[in-house]
Parts: C-alpha cells; sequence; structure tokens
C-alpha cells in the first residue's frame, strides 16, 4: 500500500495574492541569499500575527524558498500550534545557544515554524542567532511582539533587512505608529513601508475599483 501524500499546508486566510506578492518583493531575499524580516505593530490586536502567518505560507510555496517563521512570542501564544494542525512534522529541531527555542519543518513543505518551550530569551540571544538563521534559510519572517508589550522588535530593526510596520485601519492613531516609526529610525532600523490592515469599505469594491 501506498503511504499517504502529506497534507498541503494550509491557505492564507487574510492575505490575498497580490498584496502578498507586493510584501515579497519588499522582503525577498538578494540575490538568493538569505533575508531577515519583521512585521511589526505599535499595539496589541492590529492583525500582526494573522499577516506574519499568511505570507509565510505563500512564501514558502515557491518552490526554491527555505522559509523560516520566526515567532518571538512566548509559550501559549505559538504560531506553531495553529499551524500544526493537521500536519505531520518531518522534523525538530533547537536553534543552537537558544535550548528552550525549537523549529519545526512543517510536512515536506519548505514551510519552518518556531516555537518557545519556556519564557521568551533575552533580545541580546536573538541577535546571536540571526546570522546562523541567515544561513539556513531563504527568507526569515519575525512575528515580532507590538511595541505595547515589548521592545524586541525594536532592538532588533538594526540587525535586520528590513521592518514593515503594521497598522489597523480607523483604528490606530497616527502619534502611535509614528511613535514605533520613529524608535526604529533612531537605531538606525530600514522600514520598508506601512501595511493598513483590517481595512473596511464602506462603499462597494467594485465602486472603488472603477474610480
Amino acid at each position: 500500500m501506498n503511504a499517504p501524500l502529506p497534507a498541503p499546508l494550509p491557505a492564507s486566510e487574510f492575505l490575498k495574492p497580490g498584496d502578498a506578492t507586493r510584501l515579497l518583493y519588499a522582503v525577498a531575499p538578494p540575490h538568493g541569499h538569505g533575508a531577515v524580516a519583521q512585521l511589526i505593530a505599535a499595539r496589541t490586536g492590529e492583525g500582526t500575527s494573522s499577516l506574519c502567518r499568511d505570507l509565510a505560507l505563500i512564501a514558502a510555496r515557491r518552490p526554491d524558498w527555505r522559509v523560516l517563521l520566526l515567532d518571538l512570542d512566548p509559550p501559549g501564544r505559538s504560531q506553531a500550534n495553529r499551524l500544526r494542525a493537521g500536519l505531520a512534522e518531518s522534523a525538530t529541531q533547537p536553534i543552537p545557544g537558544m535550548g528552550d527555542v525549537v523549529i519545526h519543518r512543517l510536512g515536506r513543505s519548505q514551510l519552518h515554524v518556531s516555537e518557545m518551550l519556556a519564557d521568551p530569551p533575552v533580545g541580546a540571544a536573538w541577535l546571536q542567532a540571526l546570522p546562523l538563521l541567515r544561513t539556513s534559510f531563504n527568507l526569515v519572517l519575525i512575528d515580532s511582539p507590538p511595541l505595547q508589550r515589548a521592545f524586541d522588535g525594536v532592538m532588533l530593526a538594526p540587525s535586520i533587512d528590513t521592518t514593515i510596520i503594521v497598522v489597523q485601519a480607523e483604528a490606530t492613531r497616527a502619534a502611535v505608529a509614528q511613535n514605533l516609526r520613529d524608535r526604529i529610525r533612531e537605531l538606525n532600523g530600514r522600514i520598508a513601508g506601512v501595511v493598513l490592515n483590517k481595512r473596511r469599505f464602506h462603499i462597494p469594491q467594485m465602486i472603488y475599483e472603477r474610480l
């Protein structure tokens, strides 16, 4: 009897293909080498984790990309728990020097996701791990905690290739988003752009397309 085929990666939930293409262009690996990018918001609840997960799922469908979704959230908030549902893991390995953080490969796909087994490491530990992760993956997408809850993403910004700021439409005050932008720029972090998330169309979409 033939072995059952591995379950496919789940479909993205919120990110449309065209929007994903634009975001991947902003964070694409330069000349095939490992690139590191983060998505971060100023406040909780702005949808950063959902966007980061969708972008990783879409990027991992490219046959020549090994993708790591690096989740900086503590146990209980793990991206791994959501992505592993229904998928057989083909490998699990620790990140060298970070014994409480492991990487799961999802089935036979090119998508890998990290999981913390204990309290989050201090930010300096991530800085030491990034060079190794660059050599192991074409694209590392960091799901950073919001500035409201932790400073990790701002501290990492100067050591990664690019940051994308996530702003909830009609909810995030401009001053709050500008504060996050300014903190990253103060440390010479590169900002590729801003995602306006959870946008509601008060006019039917077909009318917007004709404007």
